[in-house]
């Protein structure tokens, strides 16, 4: 049965994370209607992780996941996710996924999978920021005239900066999706791989004071470890930093943390990062 929150946009990013079997390593899916004219990374990823997860026997999750994207993808033509068992160890399973579409590759990522295990515990704690409640909010892709049922399934509310005299090439934004989702463990963890791909080169572009209409970019791969389980629909801290660009490229690094404080995982991603012309620039 397909969710029923309220939000049109937020049934159909989950509908489009329910990745369709057409085989034991075969699944499809389809984009969301936004972003107009591209697919988002961050979707692509979920699927993925998605894909291959329903390939992997319980309790084993996913932790962790290397991904490079080769192609763009078309909004207009399904995906389809071809799955790779590489191996099944007693404690690891590793799975290659293709995102392919028109028998082309847009994604590959190579996942790892365990089981919960108890061991040494430590995090990074949860930095000193403002909380959301009274931060301006946006919804990235979409802005909705007409009320909350089809405004967007992610909504974005960007802390100020700290106020430190030397500029940084950070950014620490709250994130969360905008309805309610039902108690489902591998779709929470397949949005905050979704999450993991906004704002994390934020931090760059503020840094040399460029906004997107003066940039062209394009993800070239992501990289997660997913550390504990949280819930997408509640408030996320994504604080990312950039410790470097050069060469048409930018790197940045986020850590994602739920509102308790717990240091749900940790991202890392390289972007193509190229100034455009003034007469190439978006109006």
């Amino acid at each position: 049965m397909a969710h029923r929150s309220g939000s049109s946009t937020v049934d159909e990013l989950v509908a489009a994370l329910a990745v369709r079997r057409l085989g034991p390593d075969l699944f499809t899916a389809t984009s969301t209607a936004l972003p107009a004219r591209r697919v988002f990374g961050g979707q692509t990823l979920a699927q993925c992780v998605v894909a291959a997860s329903l390939t992997v026997p319980a309790p084993a999750v996913a932790h962790s996941l290397h991904a490079y994207f080769v192609r763009p993808g078309r909004p207009s033509a399904p995906f389809r996710f071809a799955v790779t068992t590489i191996r099944d160890g007693r404690s690891f399973a590793t799975r290659r996924i293709e995102a392919v579409q028109d028998g082309e590759p847009t994604c590959v990522v190579i996942a790892s999978f365990s089981p919960p295990e108890d061991g040494l515990t430590h995090q990074d704690p949860l930095p000193a920021r403002p909380g959301p409640d009274g931060l301006a909010g946006r919804t990235p892709f979409h802005v909705a005239p007409d009320g909350a049922a089809t405004a967007g399934a992610v909504e974005l509310r960007a802390c100020p900066p700290a106020g430190d005299p030397t500029p940084r090439a950070e950014s620490a934004v709250w994130m969360r999706i905008t309805a309610p989702l039902p108690d489902d463990p591998l779709l929470h963890r397949a949005l905050l791989v979704y999450l993991s791909d906004f704002s994390i080169l934020h931090g760059a572009f503020h840094l040399h004071g460029v906004t997107r209409p003066m940039i062209r970019t394009a993800s070239l791969d992501h990289s997660m470890w997913l550390h504990r389980d949280g819930r997408a629909d509640q408030w996320v801290l994504h604080e990312s930093r950039s410790p470097s660009s050069g060469g048409g490229r930018a790197v940045g690094f986020a850590s994602l943390y739920g509102g308790d404080g717990a240091l749900l995982a940790t991202a890392g991603q390289e972007m193509l990062v190229r100034l455009r012309e003034p007469q190439e620039r978006e109006p």
